[in-house]
């Protein structure tokens, strides 16, 4: 979690391989509590399920394109839809950035155990 001026206010566990970013969200801070009902939350659409499954009024996320159908073959967003968007992404490039910056100089690196470690326990 990062404010937009990039400063990092909390980091989770790192995780080895390929996690999905909402059930890692979940493990941290489970929905059973209420985390996020008093601070502005912008996420993108990999936490698909956070506003039904977390209570807070101010969470933020962009609106997902509909899928393509018999129906909808072009299925398109609403120009209201598109502006929501485009002003979310402009404010979470920012927290994209503290991320980045992170992974760039090395400040957070995966603790691998060598495989001889794990046959110890």
């Amino acid at each position: 979690m990062a404010l937009p001026t990039k400063f990092i206010v909390f980091l989770g566990r790192t995780f080895s391989g390929h996690h999905h970013d909402y059930l890692m969200l979940k493990q941290e801070f489970p929905p059973e509590v209420d985390w996020f009902t008093d601070i502005n939350v912008r996420v993108d659409l990999g936490y698909l399920g956070i506003q039904s499954d977390y209570r807070g009024d101010r969470i933020d996320i962009p609106t997902k394109k509909p899928r393509k159908s018999k129906k909808n073959p072009n299925p398109q967003l609403s120009a209201e839809h598109k502006a929501t968007n485009k002003v979310l992404s402009q404010i979470r490039i920012f927290i994209e950035h503290a991320i980045g910056g992170m992974k760039r100089y090395e400040v957070v690196e995966e603790f691998a155990f060598p495989v001889w470690w794990h046959n110890l326990w």
